[in-house]
Order: C-alpha cells, then sequence, then structure tokens
C-alpha cells in the first residue's frame, strides 16, 4: 500500500516537473536558422565558416548554408531563401544588385574585404619583360601568339572569370569592346580550382599566360613573392558610362559588401550588429587562405583557427560573447 502512494507521488511529481519545464520552454522564443549564401571561392566560404562559428557559439543562433553560384544566390537573398551574403562584389554584379535592392527585402551592413583590383588581361611580368612592347590591351594583336593554344588555334587563350561569375559575361564583352575577336578567344577554366591551378602551373614552369585575376589573394600574393610578380595590361580608366555601354575599359576597384535580409535583421539584430563591425582585412584573409591550403583544414577548420589565434575579431563582439566563442571552439 505504502509502495503504490509512492508510486503515485513519483508519478504526480514527474508530471510536474513535466508541466513546468514545458511551460518555461514556451516562454522562450525559439531562435531562428540563419542561412547564409555559401558562394563558390575561398575568401567568401572562410568569411561564412568564420561568421557561423560566431553566431552559433556566441549568440546561440543556428546556422545552415546554400551552396551556389553568384546571380541565383543573390536572387535567394532578396527571396528569403538565404539571409546573409558575406560578399557582394560591386560593380562586377550591378546589373543584378540594383534589381534585388530595389525590391526592398535587403540591406547593406557593411563591407567585408579591403578594396580589391581585378583585371581580365594580366599576365606574368617574366613575359612583360621579354616583351617591352606589350604594355597595353591595344597591343594583344601583334602578342596573340604568345598565347595561343590547341584550343583557340591560332588566337590568344584567355583564361576567363569562372563560370558562373558576373566577371565572366563582363570578360567577353571586353573583348568585343576592344575589337578583340579576332586575336582573342575567352576560355572557360571550368572552375576556380582549376583557373588556380593552371596559373600557378604557367608560372612555375615560366610559360606566357593571358588570365583572368583579382587581389589580394594567397594566389595574387604568392605570383608576387615567388615567382616575380604579375603585369595588369594598361585599359583606359573606368567609367560608368564605359560599364553601361561596351566594357571597354578597366575594372574599377571592386568593394565587397555584407548583405542581410531585412526579416531576419528584425529577427537576429545581435547577428546584424556583428555584420555591422565586421571587418575582414587583407592581412586576415591572406593568413587564414594560407593556413587552409597549408594545412588542407577543411573551412570549418580554418575558421576555428582563426578564431584561436587572432584577436581582431574580439573587437567584432563584446567580450562576454567572444568567451562563449573561444569555449564552444576549446573542444
Amino acid at each position: 500500500m505504502q509502495i503504490a502512494k509512492l508510486g503515485k507521488w513519483v508519478l504526480v511529481t514527474g508530471l510536474i516537473t513535466l508541466i513546468a519545464v514545458g511551460l518555461a520552454a514556451c516562454g522562450e522564443k525559439e531562435k531562428p536558422t540563419i542561412v547564409f549564401s555559401d558562394l563558390s571561392w575561398s575568401s567568401a566560404q572562410i568569411q561564412n565558416a568564420i561568421a557561423r562559428q560566431i553566431i552559433e557559439h556566441g549568440y546561440g543562433y543556428p546556422t545552415d548554408s546554400f551552396f551556389g553560384n553568384t546571380i541565383p544566390l543573390m536572387e535567394a537573398l532578396s527571396s528569403g531563401d538565404t539571409h546573409v551574403t558575406m560578399e557582394i562584389w560591386l560593380p562586377n554584379q550591378q546589373a543584378a544588385w540594383d534589381v534585388v535592392l530595389a525590391e526592398g527585402q535587403i540591406e547593406v551592413l557593411g563591407k567585408s574585404l579591403e578594396d580589391n583590383w581585378q583585371s581580365a588581361f594580366v599576365i606574368p611580368t617574366y613575359v612583360a619583360d621579354a616583351n617591352p612592347g606589350l604594355k597595353s590591351v591595344t597591343d594583344l594583336p601583334d602578342y596573340a601568339h604568345l598565347f595561343t593554344s590547341p584550343q583557340t588555334g591560332n588566337k590568344a587563350r584567355l583564361l576567363n572569370c569562372p563560370p558562373g561569375f558576373a566577371c565572366e559575361e563582363v570578360n567577353e564583352k571586353k573583348v568585343l569592346g576592344y575589337d578583340l575577336g579576332e586575336y582573342v578567344e575567352p576560355f572557360n577554366p571550368g572552375s576556380i580550382t582549376a583557373l588556380d591551378a593552371e596559373v600557378l602551373t604557367a608560372f612555375q614552369k615560366q610559360e606566357p599566360i593571358l588570365f583572368y585575376y583579382w587581389g589580394p589573394t594567397t594566389l595574387a600574393n604568392r605570383l608576387k613573392t615567388e615567382f616575380g610578380g604579375y603585369t595588369i595590361l594598361e585599359e583606359p580608366e573606368y567609367t560608368e558610362e564605359c560599364r553601361a555601354s561596351d566594357m571597354a575599359c578597366a575594372y574599377p576597384v571592386a568593394e565587397v559588401f555584407i548583405a542581410m535580409g531585412n526579416n531576419m535583421i528584425d529577427e537576429a539584430p545581435e547577428v546584424a550588429d556583428l555584420l555591422r563591425k565586421w571587418d575582414f582585412s587583407a592581412g586576415n584573409q591572406i593568413a587564414a587562405e594560407t593556413y587552409m591550403n597549408e594545412s588542407g583544414a577543411e573551412f570549418e577548420g580554418v575558421a576555428v583557427w582563426f578564431l584561436r589565434n587572432t584577436d581582431e575579431w574580439k573587437s567584432w563582439v563584446d567580450e562576454a560573447v567572444a568567451q562563449r566563442v573561444l569555449d564552444g571552439i576549446a573542444g
């Protein structure tokens, strides 16, 4: 009889406890999952990984990512399928950006990278030194023979921007805008990894190559410090009129912004505040990419290394958040 009463007491007590826990949980608003646009190049994926570690451990929000190319992911950001894009490159993506910005669903929070150079017409400095008459894009008809290949016949092979990047189409327009169609043929590298590999191999073998690239990046830094450097062929100065017409001018210095969906800004204001303070310098970028290349670490591992071994990110958050992040990655 006493055992039966005790069993009832335990059962009732357990039910009361479960109800209390349930009511407490109901009082706490569940935090939304923040989905990142997982763009297909290293600096964007490294920044995503670092931001996700800070947001998960520091603020308690679950995160996810959606992999894709520039324009589809910009549309996904505007529609709410993703919530954060760490690298909006302007003016490369200007046309698509103007469309989604006009829809009023996203907001620019700050800059994510230092201003970047880029060019469709880069050659090794050892090629420039051996051919002093090759200084400008307009000189290419006389030097196309240096860069011919089985794929392009008697035309110079221009190793183009990776497919899916806005600069792929820009570079194709540049070739036509300079009336180089008879002399230069843009060639699809297949991927950013293939682009990097072919450029590096050409420099290692001291072979001629005409290619698109940008900086500051780990590869651009290696080409400069280990292989004698690169030379950017001269082009007319960039103007808005040029961008709106035939693109027959240099790229401007690129500005790289962070964007976030308005709805998620309202739901996760502390995350929006973090991204407004974000400052991923060229030094940080090159250090992180160098660690990744030398260690073979995946992006998550690079993020953990960065958070453990640098201090600049701690200025983006308060001390308590920084400590939670460090505690969270301690294992």
